[in-house]
């Protein structure tokens, strides 16, 4: 009886070391990405407090070309894409977080670095125009570190069957 008490505690204890052996890797590599997953916490910035009073601090600014696309009459099944293009007319950094289409028949690929003051970026939609027919109007939501966080972009398209 004392033996498998022995044979017991110790299981335990070899079972308690394995136990805090991984929860010490896993606690000790969290939070460790790679550099290109890093932003600074300078880059990000809301210029408006809470009581409505406007920061003087420098904010990057998304301008468009255009937010509005027409791709005109399409057939039924046909893929089409567009690019809107932008220049930060702000004076930090501006950083798309994400870019969220209006439906699953639409994907969208933007500049995911930040964009200097000045400088210029994208984001391109690919409409697949599989199963829709008629009139389409949809909007991709772009989220960005800009005032206000949220800017809309939006496409039509009048889809006719072959």
């Amino acid at each position: 009886m004392h033996d498998n008490t022995v044979i017991l505690m110790r299981n335990i204890k070899l079972t308690f070391f394995w136990i805090f052996c991984v929860l010490s890797i896993v606690l000790l590599g969290c939070g460790r990405g790679s550099k290109k997953d890093v932003i600074s916490t300078d880059l990000i910035n809301i210029p408006i407090s809470a009581d409505g009073e406007q920061s003087k601090s420098p904010m990057p600014k998304i301008s468009f070309e255009t937010t509005d696309h027409d791709f005109g009459k399409l057939m039924q099944g046909e893929k089409v894409s567009f690019t809107y293009k932008f220049k930060n007319t702000g004076t930090s950094d501006l950083i798309i977080s994400t870019v969220i289409p209006g439906c699953g028949c639409t994907v969208a690929q933007f500049t995911d670095t930040p964009v200097r003051a000045g400088k210029e970026g994208f984001i391109t939609i690919n409409l697949n125009t599989e199963s829709k027919k008629g009139l389409l109007r949809k909007k991709v939501t772009v989220e960005a570190n800009t005032y206000p966080a949220e800017i809309n972009l939006w496409f039509s398209a009048t889809v006719e069957l072959p």
